[in-house]
């Protein structure tokens, strides 16, 4: 079997670590690389050159508007026309034909992912982006092209008992997934700086589409922290709630494919909580909670929201826990959060916006093409909201597991320790052999 990578920054002593496993096996192991100074070390590589004129007509498609659309050159890093899209994507669709793989593994999240994912698509070559499930901790999924739709089963399930505990602990937020807990295992400065040094070289080499100059990153870096400064302002803490009807919007952490590509329509968030407004009653109110480590999803479209609905929107500081809020709220809208997952186990009503298969579960409501809450706001005030039985709990639970593998996907940089980990590179290895022979039975 042929298998390829997409090249992803530090990610990729990940795949270097599965690749020479697939190697072993007899598999051939290709690459397709972006920016050269993560080149792998092994495997038949081929780099992408840098972007010269385009001179082609350029053909707008729906799937390459998506693309252009959530891009970071373009949204942030300053660049002016996407004729590099075009560039790339004809070098790409070129590179697929050439190599012709049976099977391909990358992130879903840069531009050149996503036109490696648009070609296979074209093709019919399956891609996979493994990514953590969120619950339970320390376990991920094979989620095919784009999509939150896992592919391959574990055939993995709990005991009943260990499943009652466990989905208690969820929905109670007593088991948060690995990413949200606080690590001791950070980069160390020293690190960082080569980190800084390596990416600016990369730069100046030619890399500029997933990367902002220096000067670039400061200035954005600089205004955004204002941004988050100014919100603070306009911020109130617990103590402000009262005993009146509210609906939750947690922000989303952008620029990041969570919701970005996994979101996709709902990824402009000012238009989301504009859109939750104009469903809300005068007796309902919006809380706004941010995320913990607030980025570019501050901007001043947020900012201009809550200034010109200060009687309807409620931002919380950024130092109020969800523990504390939890009990305050009556429905919770996301577009792609975890917390819908927590919801689930809680049987807080939640009103789903973006993908994952929790969507399918009854407490959960969902509403592909637009937004329109009124309908689960009804059944909250009549008390008629869909509840899971434990039963339900314990089958959704292990339809999480099944759906997924043992193991945490690391990088070579801030999660370096998981690849560092025997235990843990074993549980990937296998997951990932499991994968490959289930494909290799298909073919």
């Amino acid at each position: 079997m042929t298998i390829l990578f997409i090249e992803n920054r530090y990610k990729t002593s990940l795949w270097e670590s599965i690749g020479r496993e697939y190697e072993k096996d007899g598999h051939k192991v290709q690459w397709i690389v972006q920016n050269p100074i993560f080149k792998p070390s092994f495997g038949e590589v081929h780099i992408l050159p840098f972007p010269k004129k385009f001179k082609k007509k350029k053909f707008y498609t729906r799937s390459l508007n998506k693309i252009i659309k959530g891009n970071r050159g373009l949204n942030y890093f300053g660049i002016k026309k996407d004729d590099f899209i075009f560039w790339y994507e004809n070098e790409i669709e070129k590179k697929l034909d050439e190599l012709k793989p049976d099977l391909v593994f990358g992130e879903s999240t840069l531009f050149h992912e996503l036109l490696v994912i648009k070609g296979c698509k074209k093709r019919g070559i399956l891609y996979l982006h493994p990514s953590s499930c969120r619950y339970p901790k320390n376990r991920f999924s094979f989620y095919k092209y784009d999509t939150l739709e896992p592919y391959g089963s574990s055939n993995e399930k709990l005991p009943e008992k260990e499943a009652k505990e466990t989905a208690f602990k969820i929905g109670k937020r007593l088991a948060l997934p690995d990413y949200m807990e606080v690590s001791k295992f950070k980069p160390s400065k020293i690190d960082l700086i080569k980190d800084k040094i390596r990416l600016t070289f990369g730069y100046y080499l030619g890399e500029k589409y997933n990367t902002p100059s220096p000067f670039r990153k400061w200035k954005i870096n600089r205004f955004y922290s204002q941004l988050i400064k100014e919100w603070e302002e306009l911020a109130v803490g617990i103590g402000a709630l009262k005993k009146e009807f509210y609906v939750m919007y947690p922000m989303q952490m952008q620029p990041e494919a969570n919701i970005d590509v996994w979101g996709f329509p709902f990824n402009n968030q000012a238009k989301v909580l504009q859109d939750i407004l104009d469903n809300l009653g005068e007796d309902e109110k919006l809380i706004i909670k941010p995320n913990p480590k607030s980025k570019y999803e501050i901007c001043p479209e947020v900012i201009k929201f809550i200034q010109d609905n200060p009687d309807r929107v409620i931002p919380l500081k950024h130092s109020c826990k969800m523990d504390e809020v939890w009990e305050h709220i009556d429905l919770v809208v996301t577009v792609t959060g975890t917390i819908s997952i927590e919801c689930i186990f809680d049987n807080k009503p939640v009103f789903l916006l973006g993908q994952g298969i929790q969507r399918f579960q009854k407490n959960c409501l969902t509403k592909e093409k637009e937004i329109n809450i009124n309908y689960a706001i009804d059944l909250v005030k009549t008390s008629k909201f869909p509840q899971l039985e434990e039963d339900d709990k314990i089958s959704f639970l292990n339809q999480l597991i099944s759906t997924s593998f043992q193991g945490t996907n690391g990088d070579g940089l801030h999660n370096k320790r998981y690849l560092d980990d025997p235990e843990n590179l074993l549980n990937l290895k296998n997951a990932y052999s499991k994968v490959v022979n289930d494909r290799v039975s298909t073919l």
